[in-house]
């Protein structure tokens, strides 16, 4: 069995907020939570894993403290974004220390891929990067097994997700501040959760979105908006809005990912 575990920062246990001076740490604890996920996997039953990060600059797990028995991929730009290295032989994908979607209530470092995009939508569905990366994996068949994060993360999990199972790591009290479990108990049930999730990986449906897709993008500035409209392929809503299509839900995250690592140039 092969398992894709893709690991973010802001729902990783004991972290509330983004800063430069727990960088140290921040890698620390995001290298841990990830080797308790690929203890669980191979305990599970998994043959194989791969761990991906979907971190800023993708470049945050450490490598000689990573589970030897995972192979990883570090870096970006890449394609798929998050997703990178998914494919139809993957059985099972974890998502670990993910995060709720931009302006959600008490919702963790919440945000949506940037600070710049206040919505995201395909196909009048609006997402955040726990649906999106889902979807990005159903587009290969491959289910999503657990997400872990903040309580709101989770919320978000299994309502769009449906039967997957989820690991609440903290709860938010405010965007920068929360109620987190000790350390130690979350590595405990990450593991333990992921081995479940591993075991009846079967049990789990992929989240697929089918045929055409129209993306929608809520900037938080019309500059945003302003900078992409030139584009022949992009379609301007209103002051703040966006619109691109893609002849599969791949082509138009493709365009998405293109479009809002672009926008900001104009600053």
């Amino acid at each position: 069995m092969k398992v894709f575990i893709a690991v973010d920062m802001e729902g990783i246990g004991g972290l509330v907020q983004w800063d430069d001076a727990q960088l140290d740490l921040q890698r620390r604890l995001m290298t841990e939570e990830a080797n308790a996920a690929v203890r669980g996997a191979f305990s599970g039953g998994a043959g194989e894993v791969l761990v991906g990060e979907s971190h800023g600059n993708m470049r945050n797990l450490l490598p000689e403290l990573l589970d030897s028995r995972a192979s990883f991929l570090s870096g970006q730009p890449k394609p798929a974004n998050h997703m990178a290295g998914v494919d139809g032989s993957f059985d099972l994908a974890l998502f670990v220390g993910y995060h709720a979607r931009a302006g959600t209530l008490r919702g963790v470092m919440a945000h949506t891929f940037a600070g710049h995009v206040f919505s995201l939508a395909f196909n009048d569905v609006e997402l955040g990067e726990i649906g999106a990366d889902a979807a990005l994996c159903g587009s290969y068949g491959v289910p999503v097994g657990l997400v872990t994060g903040d309580r709101a993360a989770c919320e978000e999990a299994v309502s769009l997700l449906g039967n997957v199972k989820t690991v609440a790591v903290k709860e938010g009290v405010s965007r920068s501040a929360a109620r987190c479990l000790p350390v130690g108990a979350v590595r405990k049930l990450v593991e333990e959760t992921a081995a479940d999730a591993v075991r009846h990986a079967s049990d789990f449906q992929a989240f697929a979105l089918k045929g055409q897709v129209v993306v929608r993008v809520v900037f938080t500035n019309p500059s945003f908006a302003d900078t992409l409209e030139h584009l022949d392929f992009v379609r301007r809503v209103d002051g703040r809005t966006i619109e691109v299509e893609g002849e599969d839900y791949l082509k138009a995250f493709e365009r998405f990912s293109a479009l809002h690592f672009l926008a900001p140039v104009v600053h």
